[in-house]
């Protein structure tokens, strides 16, 4: 176990009125001005109990009723001897997680991780520690635990959470259901943790005003981009964290990293396997680099490799979104046009007609009381661009994209409305964090990037009805209103040939954000490719196979259990069926138009 510092802790009658703040401030989005201005007082005096600690109490009848809870009333009666006891930086406080009341499943544990903003700053009494607070789930195996335990490294994104949270209805099943048996089924502990900085954990750098701001002006016709009003938006965003004391550079993969082993030893376990998906590979490739004492081995489920320049190649990937779906179509004879037409024409008329005839729809979506509301849309080019982009992280979507097409130009705009409001799903906003964006990026990527290359490929590429060009002109910017500073540790150089553990890499061949070819690339260089180190790519699959399908739990298992084995490939035999039917559907399309 970890020793930390130990602060001392105690209320005065403004830390607790601050500490009711900051918890009605973390579960209300609709705070009111003049309490939200006492809380920034507050953080700006550090007068609240996650960062400060003193030693005398108030009494309770010199308290509002409605500040503390009976509980709390409770303890400040307690004797000396059964005061808090000090506390202790860095740690773990875990409890059974609610949903037990309705699951029986597994035993789980759900917590939090308490860590210092920079972890290798001393402070004392008189400069405390900013402390980050990160939501952990324990999930316990069926049986005896008899293999090391799994941890899935944060979200994607960067940004994206796993969005642990502290309630569910019954069978929390998204959390394991990808890797079930593999891990819960075969003796080995899952463990889940989110990114410092994302999903809920604090400090948090969500924007949801930048979210906001951008699907206001997709659902505002005509379309129109307003760089102006989103630089704004960032940089009131970035200034808010900043005057609560948060220093964004604190928050990328070198310090989520610190996070992972930090957990590890407090657990007391002395490895463990990592499973990463997308931007999660990335943290469990530096966490291996720099613990591989600690590392069983490595799942790559759509990797993201450091080496790559997702800048330079995004206008390509993004045109694949608008093609590959109308491409995959007329390769099938149950979904191609009888009479030998590209479906991607299709597409275009449509883009086409809406352009100069926009339909207006009623869409459903959550709004900030999480209620279901309807928003009443008129439908541009760019606003079904935009969803379809958004949907083509699922390869069930893609697959989907020509019948909504068809429908709609037949006026039935169904499947279409759903489609829109999934992208305008005010519930999706907690899911991505915009400042954890940044803040990562601006860390690992933003400034290790070829942008004079970028905006070569996004004019070469811009269509109608999407253009990357004002994203490659904005996310430079993102770096100075965040003021991040670039990683200075050759965290683009992987080293490969070091990577000698084993790992098993999963990559979906219709997958536009982190296109398989990285994951060939980068298992062509590992040094122990095809012995310990494995590449997996699924046919007509896109991103994230984890929870894809059980054949890649089946993968998952025979790799984890024996990694030198070869991995179990019986359940590929339907996916390479699969393959071969749209191989010779694409040979049949083609006969039939040469005749």
């Amino acid at each position: 176990m970890i020793n930390g510092e130990r602060l001392i802790f105690s209320f005065s009658k403004f830390a607790i009125m601050c500490d009711h703040l900051v918890i009605r401030s973390l579960t209300s989005r609709s705070f009111k001005v003049k309490n939200t201005i006492a809380l920034l007082l507050c953080l700006l005096t550090g007068f609240h109990s996650f960062l400060y600690a003193q030693t005398d109490h108030p009494q309770p009848d010199q308290l509002p009723k409605d500040t503390l809870a009976p509980e709390k009333v409770a303890k400040l009666h307690e004797p000396a001897s059964k005061k808090k006891p000090l506390a202790i930086l860095p740690r773990i406080e875990t409890e059974p997680c609610p949903f037990l009341k309705k699951f029986d499943k597994y035993q789980a544990d759900c917590g939090t991780l308490f860590v210092k903003e920079n972890p290798d700053e001393a402070h004392t009494l008189k400069k405390p520690a900013r402390i980050v607070t990160i939501p952990i789930m324990i999930l316990q195996p069926a049986g005896p635990v008899t293999g090391d335990p799994v941890v899935i490294t944060g979200g994607g994104g960067p940004g994206s959470a796993i969005y642990l949270m502290d309630e569910y209805d019954d069978d929390p099943a998204m959390y394991y259901s990808g890797i079930e048996t593999s891990t819960l089924q075969n003796g080995r502990p899952l463990i889940l943790m989110e990114m410092r900085g994302s999903g809920l954990s604090i400090a948090d750098l969500d924007c949801p005003a930048i979210t906001d701001l951008e699907i206001d002006l997709l659902t505002t016709y005509p379309y129109k981009p307003d760089n102006k009003r989103v630089i704004k938006t960032i940089t009131n965003c970035a200034n808010r964290k900043k005057l609560l004391g948060v220093d964004a550079n604190f928050y990328n993969t070198d310090y989520a990293v610190k996070d992972i082993d930090t957990l590890r030893q407090l657990l007391e376990f002395e490895k463990w396997h990592l499973l990463g998906i997308s931007h999660g590979t990335r943290i469990s490739l530096r966490y291996a680099e720099q613990y591989p004492q600690h590392t069983a081995s490595l799942i790559l489920d759509s990797i993201y490799p450091f080496e790559v320049d997702p800048y330079a190649e995004l206008a390509e990937h993004s045109v694949q979104v608008f093609t590959q779906p109308f491409t995959l179509c007329d390769a099938d004879p149950r979904c191609r046009l009888a009479d030998g037409t590209a479906s991607v024409t299709l597409f275009e008329s449509f883009m086409a007609q809406i352009q100069q005839e926009p339909p207006t729809l009623n869409v459903d979506y959550y709004d900030e009381s999480w209620t279901v509301g309807q928003k009443t849309v008129k439908v541009s080019p760019e606003l079904v661009a935009y969803a379809l982009f958004n949907n083509s992280y699922d390869s069930d979507a893609i697959f989907a994209f020509p019948q909504i097409i068809k429908d709609a130009l037949n006026k039935d705009y169904a499947k279409l409305s759903a489609l829109i409001s999934e992208t305008i799903d005010l519930q999706n906003y907690t899911w991505f964090s915009e400042g954890a964006y940044s803040s990562y990026a601006c860390y690992e990527e933003i400034p290790f990037s070829n942008f004079a290359l970028a905006t070569e490929n996004a004019k070469k590429y811009k269509l109608p009805y999407w253009d990357d060009l004002p994203a490659i002109k904005l996310d430079p910017q993102l770096c100075q209103i965040w003021n991040i500073k670039a990683a200075v540790n050759n965290i683009k150089n992987f080293d490969h040939e070091q990577l000698t553990l084993p790992v098993l890499i999963l990559a979906g061949d219709l997958d536009p954000f982190t296109p398989s070819i990285w994951a060939i690339d980068f298992h062509a260089k590992l040094p122990m490719r095809n012995k310990t180190q494995h590449l997996r790519v699924w046919p007509l699959k896109s991103h994230n196979l984890v929870y894809e399908d059980k054949c890649v739990e089946t993968v998952i298992l025979s790799f984890l259990n024996d990694p030198e084995q070869t991995i179990n490939n019986e359940c590929a035999i339907q996916d390479m069926r699969e393959v071969e039917f749209v191989k010779e559907s694409i040979i049949d399309a083609d006969t039939d138009d040469s005749q």
